[in-house]
């Protein structure tokens, strides 16, 4: 028996599943609560729940991870920095953010001296290079160096910009050139800063794995899923952890049709944090095109198409006035933080004993998830709140005093950003306590909380608890719409669905619901809702009802994660593209482009099998680095881009993109 295990650790729960890939079933499946102070101690809960004679029996575990997506949701993650030869800081500024860039300001810009073709007009000066970055990253977790025409001219300035910036820094440095081959050097910019960023996320996660695996004995090798769901090798995760981009989504979508077995479906996946929506045609999850994008990150990343969004059982509940709404970052749920923390239940009677209307939350708690890190990088306010959460959770008012501050003055916005202290607040898993739908830890923290926030609303807890749970049901239902329009409109894929749009779909809930007298408005569809993660079968079927669909909960639905996990094979994808050299008497000939390589032909025979044969070996290249063993298919495709120009069409390029499958060998 051959047999595997799956860990899926998101922000909320870390789940594992024993599979045997002889009799393709699950054996054993499991879950336990993440540990955000030390990853290890989740994992380590989650396998000891399994049979410890078939865990030191695995030959493969297959990990996946929510902890970059929500990073990017919640616009957290490591200190990082970009460096840009050659941007033009009113393009940055004026173009840049519809990729994730920050403004230029905060971006290191240096002249190139490349021309568009990727010829050098003269050397770069390396010693203001190295004067400018002297003691500008020491307060970083990763840095990231592109080169306008890096795709053209071998990467010269990117590879020489490494070598002295390690010369001085000992912090983790990528170049774009080392990620991807696209052209566009914005979306290009943004893949390589947040790759950059996610460095800390993913090597804590990988370091949490090893350190499980070590300590139970476990020698079994390690990958993890990319965002189109094959696999990579956890070395090379490490240093590419943008690749992880989706990795929990494309897992679930993976386990889901596993699961499912439904040929056409809408993959519903709601965790803690974020909810990621998927669509599945004929048994093939839908990919996206032109890179993932997620947040306010658009990348070159190839994956799966999924709609993710912040909307989990562990959504902050906030309030104005009677109005309710669910924030797009989680919170400590109250009744997780008081069954560890018994001081939060004190807090919450106290407050309840002498109420207080508040614009601001006072029932919130903030809880210290990791110590400082040695060095002079944060404030004294800052260091003084930590050390007073030590001794355990804190109110906002009791938090201010630690730091000689009244509640509208502290500060704590980098502290929550950079993942050192957290929120514990009313949480949708607390309204599941209070219904009954979900009992696993303090129903009276939950109930307190709640009783806080309904006060402050003046609407009964009963209408409070309603009036959330429809909040879900109406955020799913709206989600769900754009997916399908999406995906059927090439103008909604390129713009998103906003507007006027949005607002009729979000009415149309209402009326669906038969809220609206007068006016009738309904959509439907003849996808089937597969819903996986915990709570999901809480909200599901009443959105599909009114889709005019079914919803389908399958067995084990709770772990789909941590079964698509460990389903994947090896896949790599590479692209040559071939240029048209045009002069005022037509094509001279043609130029290649293969990663960062250049060559010219003369005619388009000679460029096409040039680019192929690239292309193919760049896929297969890439399959070995990310641990594809033995025999490598490659399937391969020639795209040609034309336009119409007068009374004739006009060759704009033609892309040689090669696909190749591999696996691990187990």
């Amino acid at each position: 028996m051959k047999i595997g295990i799956g860990i899926d650790t998101g922000g909320t729960f870390t789940d594992a599943v024993l599979y045997d890939f002889e009799g393709k079933a699950i054996l054993e499946s499991v879950k336990a609560l993440t540990t955000k102070d030390d990853l290890a101690l989740g994992i380590l809960d989650a396998l000891d729940r399994l049979p410890a004679d078939l865990v030191r029996s695995a030959e493969i575990i297959s990990l996946s991870t929510t902890l970059a997506t929500n990073a990017c949701v919640e616009d957290k993650g490591g200190r990082a920095k970009l460096i840009f030869f050659g941007g033009d800081k009113m393009v940055i500024d004026k173009f840049g953010g519809n990729y994730g860039l920050p403004r230029s300001k905060d971006i290191y810009i240096q002249e190139s001296y490349t021309k568009f073709s990727g010829e050098i007009e003269r050397e770069v000066d390396w010693d203001l290079f190295r004067q400018n970055i002297d003691g500008a990253f020491e307060d970083l977790d990763g840095a990231g160096i592109i080169e306008i025409n890096a795709m053209k001219n071998g990467a010269v300035v990117e590879r020489r910009a490494k070598a002295v910036f390690q010369e001085r820094y000992g912090i983790p440095v990528v170049c774009g050139y080392e990620l991807f081959s696209e052209l566009n050097c914005l979306q290009r910019g943004s893949s390589t800063l947040l790759n950059a960023g996610l460095f800390p996320v993913i090597q804590e996660f990988l370091r949490a794995v090893k350190t499980a695996m070590l300590r139970r004995d476990i020698k079994a090798a390690v990958v993890i899923v990319r965002s189109d769901g094959s696999l990579m090798s956890g070395d090379f995760a490490s240093l590419r952890p943008v690749e992880t981009l989706l990795c929990g989504p494309a897992a679930s979508v993976i386990g889901a049709v596993k699961l499912s077995g439904e040929e056409n479906s809408i993959i519903v996946d709601m965790g803690g944090t974020t909810t990621d929506i998927a669509l599945v045609k004929n048994s093939i999850p839908v990919m996206v095109t032109g890179g993932v994008g997620i947040g306010k990150w658009k990348t070159f990343v190839n994956g799966l198409y999924v709609k993710t969004f912040g909307l989990g059982g562990d959504s902050v509940i906030h309030y104005n006035e009677n109005k309710l709404f669910l924030e797009e970052y989680r919170a400590v749920p109250l009744c997780v933080a008081a069954e560890k923390h018994p001081e939060v239940l004190d807090n919450l009677k106290k407050l309840i004993a002498r109420p207080l209307k508040h614009h601001l939350y006072l029932h919130e708690h903030f809880l210290l998830v990791k110590d400082l890190p040695p060095g002079s990088r944060y404030t004294e306010e800052e260091k003084a709140l930590c050390g007073a959460l030590k001794q355990g959770p804190l109110i906002l008012q009791d938090a201010a005093a630690a730091v000689g501050r009244d509640i509208y003055n502290i500060n704590t916005s980098r502290l929550l950003k950079e993942g050192y202290v957290q929120i514990c607040g009313l949480t949708p898993t607390d309204i599941m306590h209070i219904k009954g739908d979900f009992t696993g830890f303090s129903s009276e923290a939950s109930a307190l909380g709640a009783r806080i926030a309904a006060y402050n609303t003046g609407m009964p807890l009963t209408e409070l608890c309603r009036r959330v749970y429809d909040e879900i049901k109406r955020k799913l239902y709206v989600t769900i719409l754009k997916v399908l329009l999406e995906n059927k409109d090439k103008y909604y894929m390129k713009n998103g669905v906003t507007g006027d749009l949005e607002r009729l779909l979000n009415e149309s809930y209402t009326m669906a619901g038969g809220g609206q007298g007068g006016l009738s408005l309904a959509f439907s569809t003849a996808y089937t809702l597969v819903g996986i993660g915990a709570p999901v079968h809480i909200f599901l079927p009443d959105v599909a009802a009114l889709l005019g669909t079914r919803a389908l909960i399958p067995e084990h639905h709770g772990v789909a994660n941590a079964l698509g996990a460990v389903m994947g094979n090896v896949y790599a994808s590479y692209a040559a593209e071939i240029r048209p050299d045009y002069t005022p008497g037509g094509i001279r000939g043609y130029t290649v482009f293969a990663g960062d390589e250049s060559r010219a032909f003369e005619t388009i025979e000679e460029a096409e099998s040039y680019a192929v044969q690239k292309a193919k070996d760049g896929a297969r290249s890439e399959a070995l680095k990310r641990g594809a063993w033995g025999e490598i298919s490659v399937a391969c495709a020639l795209n040609k881009h034309e336009a119409q120009a007068g009374d004739g069409i006009l060759h704009l390029g033609t892309t040689a993109a090669v696909h190749a499958l591999g696996s691990f060998g187990f």
